[in-house]
């Protein structure tokens, strides 16, 4: 039961939740101040109807109590003129019982004779009168000297008055009446439900001033959060074409990595077939023509030298053109690994340069595209080339780690560093060319160098094809 409110409650709007609240709290604080204010009204009305009382007996006692002994027995005479009043007299419909007690807890006087002797315990609001105070209540008649009364009535408005004496104003007898309750009742019951109407009219107008002011909140809440889910639908319409275009720009890093590469070659073979051929055939004539002139070259003054100069810069421009031919191409990389194309860039270099490369590659399963062993055979060219360079007498170190996901490429030299800000402001090309490479792919490219500590190169290449490009 407890868990289907629960879940009802969270499941109705925070302006119903705070209503349906504001609904528990003002009826349990209108039962509370209704039921206050009712008791605080049937108190006040008992305690105006003692205080009449106790000045209506003051007049009594002083008329027809002057000749009794106050804390003796009461004579024939006083007991006559009290029975006048309260037996057959006019106010025996309205005092239904009249009791004298002395301080013994004695009944020395009561209308209803037979009571008169009885002694009983002082207590209650018996004592609080001989302490001195007017007290008063509408009382069950459930007290031992009350059975007398329960036979004939089930409820009246009791009142005790303390009589004091003339002489040093003591309390030495008080005087106990019933009253009737109905007029008391039906005029309590009257002021109650005038109370409790206005308890209630307040409430429900506290109600009305909340539920106008929470009902304006909400609208105001719900067309923020319908403006807000707006946005939001929005935002994620562009997240998603963000994320589109990101991809397309991804896949137009990979296909522009492939398509540069073969692009290469396609200039490698070109620059072997055409211009290579054409100087090679070139290179050929010119010595079969350098053979036959030999007579004549021996003759002229400078013609040996001219024609050997020439001929050293047809074989110096074979050998450039055979060079740049070959560099621009990587033979065979679409069969090689990851970790192969990382070996033979690294051999290619050697080969090249004559220093020692410390290589630390580790060979896991293979699932590297293309587009990303070509970056890194690239990367470790160029780096290991611009280490050559610039740090001709240190061993660089290239360590390449591959994980499932992605591929991490580190080079490092010992050699004079610099700094990455001032080199990226001076235009250094390769640099920017290889930091371009790795950011075509989604990769991340970092330098860490300065002036007096060498330099490393890390560059992180993403294996899926779900990565984002970083900025």
């Amino acid at each position: 039961m407890l868990t289907a409110l629960k879940q009802i409650f969270s499941g109705m709007s925070f302006s119903r939740q705070f209503m349906l609240a504001i609904i528990l709290i003002l009826a349990v604080s209108m039962f509370v101040i209704g039921n206050w204010i009712g008791n605080q009204i049937e108190a006040n009305s008992v305690n105006r109807a003692a205080a009449i009382s106790s000045v209506y007996l003051e007049s009594i006692s002083a008329a027809h109590l002057q000749d009794w002994t106050i804390g003796g027995i009461v004579d024939s005479k006083t007991h006559e003129e009290l029975d006048s009043v309260f037996v057959t007299g006019p106010l025996h419909r309205e005092v239904l019982r009249f009791k004298l007690w002395d301080t013994g807890g004695r009944i020395d006087y009561c209308n209803d004779h037979t009571q008169i002797g009885h002694q009983y315990q002082i207590k209650g609001l018996l004592a609080a009168a001989f302490a001195g105070s007017v007290q008063a209540r509408i009382s069950n008649l459930d007290d031992s000297d009350n059975q007398a009364e329960q036979i004939h009535w089930q409820q009246l408005l009791e009142v005790y008055v303390p009589l004091r004496s003339a002489e040093n104003n003591k309390v030495v007898a008080v005087a106990e009446f019933f009253l009737s309750v109905d007029n008391l009742k039906h005029d309590i019951l009257a002021a109650q439900k005038r109370s409790w109407a206005l308890v209630a009219l307040s409430t429900l107008a506290t109600y009305l001033l909340l539920y106008s002011l929470v009902r304006r909140a909400n609208t105001t809440i719900v067309d923020q959060q319908r403006d807000l889910k707006n946005q939001l639908k929005q935002l994620r319409a562009a997240l998603d074409e963000n994320d589109r275009m990101r991809e397309r720009l991804r896949e137009a890093g990979v296909s522009t990595t492939t398509l540069n590469e073969e692009f290469l070659i396609r200039i490698a073979a070109d620059l072997h077939d055409g211009p290579a051929q054409m100087i090679a055939f070139a290179l050929m004539r010119f010595d079969e023509f350098a053979a036959g002139c030999h007579a004549c070259a021996a003759t002229s003054n400078g013609t040996s030298k001219d024609l050997s100069s020439i001929q050293g810069a047809l074989h110096a421009s074979l050998r450039d053109v055979r060079k740049i031919s070959s560099g621009l191409a990587i033979p065979g990389i679409v069969k090689l690994s990851l970790a192969d194309t990382a070996r033979r860039a690294v051999r290619d270099f050697e080969r090249m340069s004559g220093l020692a490369v410390q290589t630390e590659i580790n060979d896991v399963q293979d699932n590297s595209p293309l587009s990303v062993r070509i970056t890194v055979y690239r990367l470790l060219q160029e780096s290991l080339t611009n280490c050559w360079r610039h740090a001709p007498k240190g061993a660089p170190q290239v360590e390449v780690q591959q994980f499932d996901d992605e591929v991490l490429v580190t080079i490092t030299d010992h050699g004079a560093g610099f700094d990455p800000q001032a080199a990226a402001v001076g235009g250094r090309l390769g640099l920017a060319f290889m930091r371009e490479r790795v950011r075509l792919l989604g990769g991340i490219f970092e330098i860490d160098s300065a002036p007096g500590r060498g330099t490393v190169i890390r560059a992180r290449l993403p294996l899926s094809t779900n990565e984002m490009i970083h900025a």
